[in-house]
């Protein structure tokens, strides 16, 4: 019984984590870059990466790999690729700075795009101390905010307007094979 239960709450929970699915519009038309460029999502081919935030050692793993690895592949493709995090605007500044990297950056402190791509996570409290008291992350300073929201990792790839590759990880040690991008993207 007790297995039966635990499989119901996994599939009930995978199910509401999954985010948006392949042929799906995008729920949102443009985002706005930490550089201030505005970024239309209905025209063209766009990579979303959503990473939990600065902070976090797989993302910035994940990031520093797009950047020596996807980058270059896509270099005159006219394809551009854009990194979501809830960290605010001078922090993921810092951040793209510090690791050089030239693709786009989101600041998204509200939350709001996860939400939209229905990829957002709820910190719980006990980690959000653990982090700050064991590790020296500071998740609400970072964000600037104090609802613990962050991305579940993923990848969605946006075409004129409509997601044609979508990966989301619920384990945030997971995250999408470069490899698997460049195939959606015919490359």
């Amino acid at each position: 019984m007790k297995i039966a239960i635990a499989l119901v709450f996994l599939m009930n929970s995978a199910f509401a984590l999954t985010g948006l699915k392949v042929g799906d519009k995008t729920p949102i038309t443009s985002l706005k870059a930490i550089s201030g460029e505005e970024l239309n999502l209905e025209k063209g081919t766009n990579v979303l990466v959503f990473y939990r935030g600065s902070w976090c050692p797989y993302c910035v793993t994940q990031l520093k790999n797009i950047k020596s690895y996807l980058e270059p592949k896509l270099e005159g493709k006219n394809i551009k690729l854009i990194a979501v995090s809830v960290d605010q605007e001078k922090v993921a500044k810092k951040m793209k700075r510090n690791f050089n990297f030239s693709f786009d950056i989101v600041s998204d402190p509200k939350a709001e795009t996860l939400k939209k791509f229905k990829i957002v996570n709820k910190l719980e409290d006990k980690l959000v101390k653990k982090y700050k008291n064991s590790y020296g992350i500071d998740v609400e300073a970072d964000s600037g905010e104090d609802h613990h929201l962050v991305a579940h990792p993923g990848v969605f790839i946006v075409a004129d307007g409509k997601i044609i590759f979508a990966d989301v990880h619920v384990n945030y040690k997971q995250r999408t094979n470069n490899k698997d991008i460049l195939k959606a993207l015919g490359l």
